[in-house]
């Protein structure tokens, strides 16, 4: 065993593999394997936690304060779970405006109204200068399901899939700042999911849904095959991408599959209800871009296959190695 790198905390392979190693380290008993975003603590209640440490903290689209409440509650609202409370833990630098703070928790508050959830505890720190850059922030969420709890152990072959909105615009917008590269109407597509989704989590025929945050939508993609042990084939002509992200994609040689997201979300579902699923995410303004994308097979079990607008077929697997560190 070495030091840790960045690579592990990119939301890809190496954090898969890191997680379980961390996890060995606890008695099965007093551990939950869930391999959702968030786990069932009881029939009535649902939790999940998360840690921000954007850079910058202030991006187009949003901030970390508004960036850390999305992110947060996105985890619970796509297993059908509606936001209640959330947590917020402040490790702040020596230093820091005061006035930039307040600033974020604003943000962060906004979203709270929205989606009418209480903060229901905190924890604030402020540690020397050096020790942390600038403002790391931690959630932890907690709601109840309107149904049974959406999971990608309901997934079948003969699902389709469909993403919410276009892929990889806060990784893009992130890289774009961090390479200083001016893309005009490049924005992040943080958002809260819960008023987007809130229709589906009581559908009958709506399988699973993930938020594509780290790693995109390839990892996603990745994760429910394997979790699954069933194939998935997307077919790369229909999969989202707004021009700016094609940009940065071009100019810093990114995969947009492997660029995050931070307001869109991969659903799977029966087949037969496409066309109601579709209708009802583009009637939100933030499912404007929702497209389906894919199938669920049993040929290629636990891999994802990526029809090429070539007209060939191409393995889509999870990233090794850090694309940008600390975009959420």
């Amino acid at each position: 065993m070495g030091k840790l790198n960045l690579g592990q905390g990119s939301g890809g392979r190496l954090t898969s593999e890191l997680i379980g190693k961390f996890k060995a380290q606890f008695d099965d008993v007093n551990v939950q394997r869930d391999l959702e975003d968030c786990t069932m603590i009881s029939p009535e209640w649902a939790v999940t936690i998360d840690g921000f440490t954007v850079s910058p903290m202030d991006f187009p689209g949003g901030n970390i304060g508004k960036l850390a409440i999305c992110g947060g509650t996105n985890d619970l609202a796509v297993r059908g779970i509606e936001p209640k409370f959330v947590t917020l833990s402040v490790i702040a630098e020596e230093g820091l405006n005061e006035e930039e703070l307040l600033r974020y928790g604003r943000s962060a508050a906004s979203v709270c109204h929205e989606l009418e959830v209480k903060l229901a505890a905190g924890d604030t720190k402020v540690v020397p200068r050096g020790t942390v850059d600038g403002l790391f922030l931690t959630v932890a969420s907690m709601g109840q399901p309107l149904a049974k709890p959406l999971g990608m152990e309901r997934i079948k072959p003969g699902d389709r899939l469909a993403v919410t909105t276009s892929i990889g615009r806060h990784g893009a917008t992130i890289g774009s700042i961090r390479f200083d590269l001016n893309v005009e109407g490049l924005s992040s597509d943080c958002a809260p999911l819960w008023p987007l989704v809130k229709p589906l989590a009581v559908l009958p025929g709506v399988r699973a849904m993930r938020d594509c945050t780290r790693g995109g939508l390839g990892t996603t993609l990745c994760e429910w095959a394997e979790g699954t042990g069933l194939g998935i084939e997307v077919d790369e002509s229909s999969i989202p991408i707004d021009e700016g992200v094609s940009s940065v994609c071009d100019i810093l040689g990114f995969d947009p599959l492997h660029l995050a997201c931070e307001g869109c979300a991969l659903i799977a579902y029966s087949p037969d209800d496409e066309d109601r699923i579709i209708e009802i995410l583009r009637s939100h303004p933030s499912g404007i871009q929702a497209t389906s994308i894919g199938t669920v097979v049993e040929g290629h079990p636990s891999m994802v296959g990526m029809k090429t607008e070539a007209g060939g077929m191409r393995v889509v697997d999870m990233p090794v190695g850090e694309l940008l560190p600390r975009i959420c």
